[in-house]
Formats: structure tokens, C-alpha cells, sequence
């Protein structure tokens, strides 16, 4: 081989793994930018009720305006990420957080709000499920999942950093409209930095279906009853957090007592303990089945969220959310491990359903909170969350372990 075809080849070798690094960083960006748009608003929830004079059962629609637009966006993702690059259905995503957050910050009702809301949701939605999708297809099966978890503690990050910021703007006595303004600027981030990649080729090559393909397995084993008992499991999961997290912020401050700032902060600690879950699940799945971690963490998920709604101040309720992260930190990546490992053929359509069956716990729950809360009060309200966790725990129990291999979280 010639010295010049040796160059040749180190120079596309070093241009692919540039296109790799930059694919990689796009996701995470993405998954940080949704992850803070995401719990940006529960932790401004008093604040907007103020703003517009809205009720609790007012501001349950905004997470239903977002998860109705997150539902949009991940049917839209499944029929086009594969005609189109991944990293460009990221840039329109990115673009799409990015106008609904400047949109939500300059909204002058709370008509605007929710239409804002429901365009973060559809940004969410195209963006999230691409870059699972991109990181998958970017990295062999030996760097796969190492990957994806890194681009998975993106959206950790994003979850704990946009309440602490909230806090400490609302402690700074900096109008709430500016949170919207930097989750803007994130979002245009991660949008430069997909268009980029876009203009470099990453993601052209062909990848992983979000959805079967003709060329896949025509066989549709995959609609088993445990398939379907994951679906549900993963909606009353996905209704369960979403729920508790919309109205954590109000809990701290109306019925607790808690200043606004440790209020709005307050999320964080439910987040900061899901991420910490997740890295000790990592620990453990190799020891334990699937079905067992379900049992053990939604019972004992259980035991928390009802310390939560009945803790007679700040201090405890902090401690009781933590205790909640914990336990909530295993559940969605091991449903989904369970899911997806019926099927290896199907794992991308059984993903999109499992995200869209989350989608729609998070769209119901917190607005059938918020609209009971209006008639007998918030605290009463919220056990319904407890009621969800007994009976997503009760699933698992009755459900078999599994015959193979042990899986892992």
C-alpha cells in the first residue's frame, strides 16, 4: 500500500471518529436541552399560577399540553428518522425546545403557555427518541451501552441543574420569564451542533430501525401479554413521576411552608437521588432478575411517596423525595430491558411504544391531580401517586421471573 493511500485512509479514520465525537455531543446537548425545558416549568408552577392567576387544575394542563406534543413528536420521529438523518430530526427538535421556550418566557396568557408547552413536548419528542437512536447507531456493541448510559446522565443533568438554576434565579429575585430564556439558549445549542453534524454526514449511514422495516420479521410474537403489562407498567411509572414531579414545587410551598427558591429547588433532589438509583442499579442487576428489582424498588417507592405526602415539613418532604428518586431511578431501564429483550428484531418498535405509553401516564396523571386538587385539596390529591406505585408493584408480583439468563438494568 502506498504512503499516500496509508494518509489517506488515517485521515478518514480521524474524520469518522470526529463525526462520531460530534454525533455523541449533539445527543447528549439534545437530551440535557429536553431535560431542562422538561422540569423547568413544575418548578416555576407557583410563580406562573401568580403570573396568570392560574388554578391547580389550570396548571395540570400544562403537562398535558407537553406530553400530548411529545406523542406528536415521537410518531413523527418513527416515520421519518429513517427516510431522513437522525441527527437532522435532532436539529429540528432542538429548534422546536428552543422557539417553545422563547415562546412560553414572552407569553402573555395562559392560552400562549400551553400552546408554548405543547411545542417543547414536540421538540422533546423528536429529538429524545432520534438521539437514542443516534447513539445506538453510532457505537459497536463493545462501546453501545457505556454510550448510552453517558448520553442518558445528560438528561440526569438536565433534570437536577434546571430547578437548582430555577432556585437560585428566584433567590436572586430574577423575573422566572429568564428560565425560559436560557432553556432557549440550550436548546439553540443543541441545535447548532446537530446542524453541524448534519453538514459533516453524521448519522448517514443506515442504522437500527425505529420501527420494523420490510425487511424485518414479519412474525408478531412481540404483542405478547407481558409486552402489554410493560406498556402499563411504564404508563403508570412514567404518570407516577411526572405527577409527583409537577407538583412537588407547590406541595414544598403551599402546604409546607417552604420560600419559593427552596421550593422551585426542590425537584432537583428527586432527580439527583433517580440518578444515583440508576448507577447502584447498574451495580445490582447483575446479581438480580429483572422482575425482582421491579418488586423491590416500586414497593419500596411505595413506602416513600406516602411519606412524602404526609411529611409535616420541607426538611422531611426533601428527604422523602430523594428516597423517591432512588427508588424511581431503576424502573424505566428496566422495563424497557425487559421489553426490549422479548424481541431483539422489534426492540425499536417496542421502544417507541414503550416511550409513547409513558408519554400518555405523564399527559393523564398530573392533570387529573391537578383538577382533584381543586376540589379536595392538593395533599389528598397526591395519593393518588401512591395508589399508582401499589398498583404498578402489584404488576410485578403477580408477573413470573423469567425462565433464561438474568438481564441487566
Amino acid at each position: 500500500m502506498s504512503l499516500t493511500g496509508s494518509c489517506a485512509e488515517a485521515a478518514a479514520g480521524d474524520r469518522a471518529a470526529a463525526g462520531t465525537w460530534l454525533g455523541l455531543a449533539s445527543a447528549c446537548v439534545s437530551l440535557f436541552a429536553y431535560a431542562a425545558a422538561l422540569f423547568v416549568t413544575p418548578s416555576l408552577n407557583n410563580e406562573i399560577a401568580r403570573t396568570f392567576g392560574a388554578s391547580l387544575g389550570m396548571l395540570g394542563r400544562l403537562p398535558m399540553a407537553l406530553m400530548a406534543g411529545f406523542l406528536a413528536g415521537i410518531a413523527l420521529t418513527a416515520l421519518v428518522v429513517d427516510r431522513l438523518s437522525k441527527v437532522a430530526v435532532m436539529t429540528a427538535g432542538n429548534l422546536a425546545i428552543a422557539s417553545g421556550a422563547l415562546l412560553f418566557g414572552a407569553s402573555g396568557d395562559f392560552s400562549t403557555a400551553m400552546l408554548a408547552n405543547l411545542v417543547i413536548g414536540l421538540g422533546g419528542g423528536l429529538s429524545e427518541l432520534s438521539a437514542i437512536a443516534l447513539v445506538s447507531d453510532l457505537f459497536d456493541d463493545r462501546r453501545r451501552t457505556s454510550m448510552a448510559n453517558m448520553s442518558q446522565a445528560m438528561f440526569g443533568v438536565g433534570a437536577v441543574a434546571s430547578p437548582l438554576a430555577v432556585g437560585w434565579m428566584l433567590d436572586a429575585a430574577v423575573d422566572w420569564r429568564v428560565g425560559y430564556s436560557v432553556v432557549a439558549a440550550v436548546g439553540a445549542v443543541g441545535a447548532i451542533l446537530s446542524l453541524v453534524a448534519v453538514l459533516r454526514g453524521v448519522g448517514r449511514r443506515p442504522a437500527v430501525a425505529v420501527l420494523p422495516t420490510l425487511d424485518a420479521p414479519r412474525s408478531d410474537s412481540w404483542r405478547t401479554p407481558t409486552l402489554a403489562w410493560l406498556c402499563l407498567g411504564i404508563a403508570l411509572y412514567v404518570g407516577t413521576e411526572i405527577g409527583q414531579s409537577t407538583w412537588l414545587s407547590v406541595l414544598l410551598e403551599r402546604e409546607l411552608g417552604a420560600p419559593p427558591a427552596l421550593a422551585a429547588a426542590g425537584l432537583s433532589l428527586l432527580w439527583a437521588g433517580l440518578a444515583v438509583g440508576r448507577l447502584v442499579a447498574s451495580a445490582v442487576a447483575g446479581h438480580a432478575e429483572d422482575v425482582t428489582i421491579l418488586r423491590c424498588v416500586l414497593g419500596l417507592g411505595t413506602l416513600f411517596e406516602a411519606a412524602l405526602v404526609l411529611s409535616p415539613g420541607p426538611a422531611t418532604a426533601l428527604c422523602a423525595s430523594f428516597g423517591l428518586g432512588l427508588c424511581f431511578g431503576p424502573v424505566f431501564p428496566t422495563m424497557v430491558s425487559m421489553a426490549t429483550s422479548a424481541r431483539p428484531d422489534r426492540s425499536g418498535a417496542i421502544l417507541a411504544a414503550m416511550i409513547a405509553s409513558g408519554a400518555v401516564g405523564g399527559a393523564i396523571v398530573p392533570a387529573a391531580i391537578g383538577i382533584a386538587a381543586d376540589g379536595i385539596g392538593l395533599r389528598p390529591a397526591l395519593w393518588a401517586c401512591v395508589a399508582l406505585l401499589v398498583l404498578n408493584a402489584a404488576i410485578f408480583v403477580r408477573m413470573p421471573r423469567p425462565s433464561g439468563a438474568k438481564r441487566h438494568a
